[in-house]
């Protein structure tokens, strides 16, 4: 590299006259003289910067030793070694009185001035020149120069480089006259073309511009694993896949070092679910949880997919703790087939309660009690039961419900549910009662000791509250209801349900009060049939009297049969405390007498929440619910709002049609999230067709004329805490403000 050809020639030139002056020496001395002359002297020439010292020091020749031209001969091997010289003259060997004179002769290589590089693109020349023991103002070394290029090449391998070309030094020219050593770098070979192979799933077109090499770049494995990083991000990111296995390199049988080119080919392998385990389940057969999961063996394993069975098995209710986790395959030799294993910890699904609670006011519930029992996963298999007793002095309550969420192993019957449940309930109300009066102020006279006194559910201007006395209101119902479902997709069901049950009225007031003439819920004699309602008859509800509630008399049995309709999509990323997807149900209850109803009206809401993540942790909530009615309404089937919906008030909302918007802003406090604040804001608009008079809400009256429509709102602030030990994911406590007043809410999950 460092020698033309004619300097090659010149170099056996001059080794052809070093034998030629030892063959003249050989004949110099007689053939026949007995003894061998000694050497007299040994001396250097030609040596401006190598020390005569350094090339003696490799010399075996030595004055008084017996002359030997093969020690002549090493010698100059030696010389030439140490490598400083361009070129070793043959030695001048003399003859003298007392022996044999020898002179060694050396042209030194030039000393270098400067070192310059070319060709390289990666490595700066800094780098380049740090790595060689070469450096300006020593004489040119052809041994140390060699060392360099070794470490050059080891240093290209080590940077991703190796494997390419014989040498990254391709040529090197050192000028004699001006003593600047330049030499030339191939880094890597040119890359002609890319192949994609292996298992990509993606097509070329879309792997290509992710990556950093490009047809006529240099190839370096450096590149190579970032190309490998730049696939896992397009391949995780946008597509949320994973790839399992990835091999790239220059493709060997392309190189071509003449014109420096080759291909590389990448070989990529999507990630593959090989197989699928659950493990920590003691109490919950397989199935239950296999049924549940989208992602089988054989299907390309998506995070996307992954969570989704993640928020599936969350939205079970069965497990506390949920983790899956990528293992190796069965095969080591394809890494790129994976097993999914489901990690979970079950916990208390099955929970007694016994309980006691009190609500005052004339709407409360007073003391009660409650003892209640469920089992959300019946024996491990996913079934659901639940029985519920309350029993106080203004309520009762007895319920015993089931539901089969699948009703079969095979894909098509686990398309179905089937549920049903079986009650009796009561509940009492106080309303306040205002005497009679006639235009002159008189209490009407109609006999009696004590006389009887007129009352009235309705205040106007000539009548007076009574005090400390009320109206008793009762209502009971008795029935059961079957519910079956159709699976429309993972996320969107389709449910029929039928109920039947037997429904009563009662409003009274104690002695000597009566109420005198039409008043809701108090007819005692034939009526007008509950399907068709006049504002005549002053019939209604709570004090309402609309031709939407519908006539009822006092102590008389009513069969209420209703059939419903519903379309539920649910895509929560968590049932209990959601930060991502919507939960939309749209509804629709009918009631005729083709079912054996006493009534006919229908009820139709759609109820949307969405949920969207803000910030680091927080969620913003937004739900809205339309509310819509036709026909006539017995009275306890009204729509009601109460402080679990308008959380700044104390009473209760009736409507027959409605809307209702929330905005909620949760924070979580806690990494586990098992504490949260909110913020949230409630409006409520509402209306009571035909009603009239339309009297104020805090007696469970609305204000206005017949048809008019009441806003309401309220904000405030709140917590929330989760209390694992009892089984409750979410207990929440509000405070808020409304428009007469603050109010303190209380309730188990979230608002909405």
């Amino acid at each position: 590299m460092i020698f033309d050809l004619r300097r090659a020639v010149r170099a056996l030139m001059w080794c052809a006259g070093a034998l030629l002056a030892l063959a003249v020496v050989f004949a110099v001395v007689p053939a026949k003289s007995a003894t061998v002359p000694k050497i007299v002297s040994v001396d250097v020439t030609g040596n401006l910067h190598v020390p005569t010292q350094t090339i003696m020091a490799v010399v075996q020749a030595r004055a008084g030793e017996p002359y030997d031209p093969r020690i002549v001969q090493g010698d100059l091997a030696r010389i030439n070694a140490l490598g400083y010289f361009s070129t070793i003259a043959p030695p001048l060997i003399r003859q003298r009185p007392n022996g044999i004179a020898i002179t060694y002769r050396v042209i030194e290589n030039p000393v270098i001035s400067k070192i310059t590089f070319t060709g390289n693109k990666t490595v700066p020349a800094d780098t380049l020149l740090a790595l060689m023991d070469l450096s300006p103002g020593q004489v040119f070394n052809t041994n140390t120069f060699r060392q360099d290029v070794l470490k050059i090449n080891n240093y290209y391998e080590r940077i991703g480089f190796g494997g390419q070309v014989p040498t990254h030094v391709t040529d090197v020219n050192l000028d004699p006259k001006t003593g600047v050593l330049a030499l030339s770098i191939q880094e890597g070979l040119i890359v002609k073309h890319i192949i994609i192979g292996g298992d990509p799933l993606l097509p070329p077109p879309l792997i290509l511009p992710a990556l950093k090499l490009k047809v006529g770049d240099e190839y370096s494995d450096t590149i190579r694993d970032e190309d490998f990083k730049a696939l896992q991000k397009l391949y995780e990111d946008k597509y949320h896949l994973e790839i399992g296995n990835f091999e790239g390199g220059i493709d060997q049988s392309s190189i071509d070092l003449k014109a420096g080119t080759a291909d590389v080919k990448y070989n990529i392998y999507v990630a593959r679910i090989a197989v699928v385990q659950i493990t920590g389940n003691t109490r919950t057969k397989d199935q239950v949880i296999r049924r549940v999961l989208r992602v089988e063996p054989g299907m390309v394993l998506n995070t996307d997919a992954i969570k989704q069975d993640y928020e599936r098995l969350n939205a079970l209710g069965f497990f506390s703790k949920i983790e899956p986790n990528i293992e190796a395959g069965p095969d080591p030799k394809k890494p790129q087939d994976v097993t999914l294993v489901w990690h979970v910890t079950e916990q208390r699904t099955a929970q007694a309660s016994v309980g006691f609670g009190y609500s005052g006011g004339l709407t409360g519930q007073g003391l009660y009690g409650t003892l209640g029992f469920s089992d959300n996963d019946l024996h491990g298999t996913g079934n659901s039961v639940s029985l519920q007793f309350q029993k106080g002095y203004r309520t009762g309550v007895a319920q015993l419900s089931a539901q089969i969420p699948y009703l079969g192993n095979s894909p098509q019957s686990q398309k179905y549910s089937l549920g049903g449940s079986v009650f009796t309930n009561s509940s009492t109300y106080y309303y306040p009662i205002y005497q009679v009066t006639s235009s002159n102020g008189s209490i009407p006279s109609v006999g009696g000791t004590p006389a009887p006194i007129p009352v009235s559910l309705y205040p106007n201007t000539t009548s007076s509250a009574v005090s400390n006395t009320y109206a008793t209101s009762v209502s009971s119902a008795t029935g059961g209801s079957i519910n079956g479902g159709r699976r429309l997709s993972d996320y969107t069901r389709l449910n029929l349900a039928f109920g039947a049950q037997t429904i009563r009225y009662n409003t009274s007031v104690p002695s000597p009060y009566y109420f005198q003439g039409s008043q809701p819920n108090i007819f005692v004699g034939p009526t007008p049939g509950p399907i068709n309602s006049t504002i005549n008859n002053l019939n209604g509800s709570f004090g309402i009297a609309a031709t939407s509630i519908a006539n009822v008399n006092t102590g008389a049995p009513y069969k209420l049969n209703t059939a419903q309709i519903s379309l539920q999509t649910i895509t929560l990323d968590d049932p209990f405390n959601p930060r991502t997807g919507v939960n939309a149900t749209l509804s629709t209850t009918f009631s005729v007498p083709a079912l054996g109803s006493n009534f006919k009206f229908t009820q139709s809401t759609l109820d949307i929440a969405k949920f969207f993540p803000m910030l680091k942790t927080a969620t913003l909530g937004i739900h809205g619910v339309v509310y819509n009615s036709t026909g006539v309404i017995p009275p306890s089937s009204l729509f009601t709002f109460s402080d679990q919906q308008m959380r700044g008030y104390n009473q209760v909302f009736y409507a027959t049609n409605a809307y209702l918007g929330q905005i909620e802003f949760r924070q979580p406090l806690t990494v586990d999230r098992r504490l949260t604040v909110a913020a949230f804001v409630d409006e409520l608009d509402y209306q009571i067709r035909g009603a009239y008079p339309l009297l104020n809400p805090y007696t469970n009256r609305i204000v206005g004329y017949p048809g008019n429509w009441a806003l309401y709102g309220d904000y405030g602030v709140g917590i929330r805490f989760d209390v694992p030990q009892l089984g409750l994911h979410t207990i929440r406590i509000d405070f808020a403000k409304g428009a007469n007043g603050t109010h303190t809410s209380f309730g188990i999950g979230q608002s909405f």
